[in-house]
Formats: C-alpha cells, sequence, structure tokens
C-alpha cells in the first residue's frame, strides 16, 4: 500500500521527504515565499492607512483592492510553506534585521514619515513608496524565475505566483506612476 501510495503521489507531481522522494521545494524556493509574505505584509499595513489619508476614490479603492490581493497570496504562500512543512521542509530562518529589511520594502523611518502624512503629501509619499515596493517584488520574482531556469524546475505554486506577481505589479507600477503624474504629486524635474 505504501509503495502504491508513493507511486501515485509522484504521478500527480506531489514529492516530498517521505518515501525518499525529493523534496517539495529548495531551500531557495521556501526563502522566496517566507520572505514574500512578509513583503506583502507591508503592502497591507500600508493599504490600510489609506482611509483616513485620502479622498481619492480611485485611491481608496486600489488600496482595499491591493489589501485583498496581497493577502490572498499570503495564505496561498502560507499554504505552500504548510505543505512543504507537512513533508518535513521548514522555511530557512533568516534575521530580518536590516532596515529595510529586503529590497523594496519601507524602512521604519519611511513608514513613520507615511503615518505622519496625510492627503497630498501622503499620497505622495504612499505611491512613491509603493512603486518601490512593487518593483521590489518584482526583482524577487525575477530572481526566483532565474534559479528556476537554472535549476530547469517549475516548483508547484511558485512558477505561477511569480508570473502573476511580474504581470500584476508592473501594471501597477505604470497606473500609480500615472497617478503621481495624473494629480501633480510627481516632484518636477529640473530643467
Amino acid at each position: 500500500m505504501r509503495v502504491r501510495l508513493a507511486a501515485s503521489l509522484l504521478l500527480c507531481g506531489v514529492t516530498g521527504t517521505a518515501f525518499g522522494q525529493p523534496t517539495l521545494y529548495t531551500s531557495e524556493e521556501l526563502a522566496f515565499l517566507a520572505h514574500m509574505v512578509v513583503h506583502h505584509q507591508q503592502a497591507i499595513d500600508m493599504s490600510a492607512l489609506v482611509p483616513g489619508r485620502s479622498e481619492r476614490k480611485p485611491f481608496l479603492d486600489y488600496a482595499r483592492y491591493l489589501a485583498g490581493a496581497q493577502q490572498a497570496e499570503i495564505d496561498q504562500m502560507t499554504g505552500l510553506l504548510q505543505a512543504a512543512a507537512d513533508r518535513g521542509q521548514a522555511a530557512p530562518h533568516h534575521e530580518m534585521t536590516g532596515d529595510p529589511p529586503m529590497p523594496g520594502m519601507l524602512s521604519k523611518a519611511q513608514m513613520a514619515a507615511l503615518k505622519a502624512a496625510s492627503g497630498a503629501q501622503f499620497e505622495r509619499l504612499w505611491l512613491e513608496g509603493m512603486i518601490r515596493h512593487h518593483q521590489g517584488a518584482v526583482d524577487m520574482a525575477m530572481a526566483q524565475q532565474q534559479r528556476e531556469f537554472a535549476g530547469q524546475r517549475q516548483p508547484y505554486g511558485i512558477a505561477l505566483m511569480a508570473d502573476d506577481i511580474l504581470t500584476t505589479q508592473r501594471a501597477e507600477i505604470g497606473m500609480m506612476k500615472a497617478w503621481l503624474v495624473q494629480w501633480g504629486l510627481a516632484p518636477s524635474l529640473p530643467r
């Protein structure tokens, strides 16, 4: 029975450390998931600041959408990390001691400035910060795709997620850059 179950799991593409099978994810893939959870959580925290600091309906709608989308991806990534843990693979622990702890994230000082701002100043700081934040996620997803290509792997759930991050967040960066200009928030360029 155990051999049949192992063969069935392999045929279905499910791998793990049980039965001597290959691991579900590499340590780099587990780190990608764990880091993205932290990264996405800051986007949710930033989105929670928008109501009460801006009255622009598209901005309020986007912040609400972004928080929901990022939470859905956190739930998905947490599920993938749990699937790996169920197979005996724990995400490697990395101290997040930097400020900011990874590319694209806002520092403590930048988050404090964002919390203290309102109106047009808040909108500009938030949009500029979220553009950097999204670019950090794009850079992380591109690095993940490069690892997948080099290792000739398409890890379950991660490959598709990296594709989605690249497509969605690049489009959102373009939208936020346009808002900075349309709403008169973009800094004037020196002549």
